[in-house]
């Protein structure tokens, strides 16, 4: 019984890890070239290297041309936001959008 309650809690400690990691993201720094807010998140357009994309985070005040940081969660594809009337044909969740 012992044994068992001691491998549930090592699993358990080792799930909340992995859980955690996925939950940071990976880490962007990238050039507004659009904002705009809507249902409480931010919508920016990024320009990271030659790759350009579009995030939706937390609302927070950007600037066209301000130099932001995100933690990506997740991809999206054809995603409609009903408070900006438009789709998305890809788009990135993020935990955060910070100014650099």
């Amino acid at each position: 019984m012992k044994a068992k309650l001691i491998a549930f809690a090592a699993a358990a400690t080792l799930a909340i890890g992995v859980s955690s990691a996925w939950a940071q993201g990976a880490l962007h720094q990238a050039e507004v070239l659009d904002t705009m807010n809507g249902g409480g998140y931010t919508y920016v357009q990024l320009k990271e290297a030659d790759k350009t994309y579009w995030a939706a985070g937390p609302q927070t005040e950007v600037s066209k041309g301000d130099k932001v940081e995100v933690s990506e969660q997740m991809w999206m594809s054809d995603f409609k936001s009903s408070s900006l009337n438009r789709t998305f044909d890809k788009i990135m969740f993020v935990g955060d959008i910070n100014k650099k």
